[in-house]
């Protein structure tokens, strides 16, 4: 272990792929209009960053940057580094430890300990890594319906069969999404083949009005951190080349 960290791994070491991961909340109520979101609290996004599952503790502020810069992981450090928002009844974080190879289920553990913390709440997460082949995983709660979860690669050969629990098209239709949005999306989900929808995308139209991740100038607040030993021991498993 490193000095103030779990890492086994030295701080310059080398992170391979790519990825998004996150998670969003949305407290009632849940607004139909694109309002604009009123600004980011710094003060309870440090408070939600520090209570989130895979942070051990907030070791530094970073400041506020815009929710489109997000982080190059290019070495250890910057697997330190998660992004917050706090948008009035709206919360979402990014944090490289939801990221997985379908093993640990992390999106599923930390939205499901969020249900239990704001019950009530729509909470959508997404995370997919990239290291020569997509893994996905995602996993929604929404009022009234069965939670969903769905994980796994694309179809190939010697690839494990897709995961999906829970019954998708029953929350989106509470969601008020049509066929027709997710195929103009582009997400459309088919029962017969979920390997191939877009979840990350599927789970934006169940956020609808309230999704904050692709309004660029939204501002965040940037916290490095010291991970959990488990969600450490993971980001070394799916980020740095053994």
């Amino acid at each position: 272990m490193t000095e103030n960290s779990f890492w086994t791994c030295p701080p310059q070491a080398q992170v391979r792929g790519s990825g998004q991961y996150t998670v969003t909340l949305v407290l009632p109520p849940f607004p139909a209009d694109a309002a604009a979101f009123p600004p980011n609290d710094p003060e309870a996004a440090r408070e939600f960053a520090a209570s989130f599952g895979t942070v051990d503790t907030v070791l530094e502020y970073g400041g506020e940057r815009n929710i489109s810069d997000g982080f190059a992981l290019t070495t250890r450090d910057d697997l330190e580094w998660i992004q917050v928002g706090v948008w009035g009844n709206v919360i979402g974080i990014a944090d490289p430890a939801l990221a997985d190879e379908g093993n640990s289920w992390p999106v599923l553990e930390q939205v499901g300990n969020l249900a239990k913390r704001f019950p009530g709440a729509k909470i959508v997460g997404a995370a997919t890594v990239d290291c020569g082949e997509v893994h996905e995983e995602a996993a929604w709660v929404v009022p009234g319906c069965e939670p969903v979860h769905s994980e796994g690669w694309p179809d190939g050969d010697g690839l494990p069969p897709w995961t999906l629990e829970g019954d998708p098209e029953a929350v989106l239709e509470a969601c008020g999404v049509t066929a027709r949005m997710a195929r103009d999306a582009d997400v459309a989900y088919d029962p017969e083949d979920p390997a191939a929808t877009y979840w990350g995308g599927l789970g934006e139209l169940v956020l609808g009005a309230r999704h904050p991740w692709r309004r660029p100038r939204l501002r965040t607040s940037a916290f490095r951190v010291r991970h959990t030993h488990a969600a450490t021991d993971l980001m070394e498993e799916v980020w740095i080349p053994g």
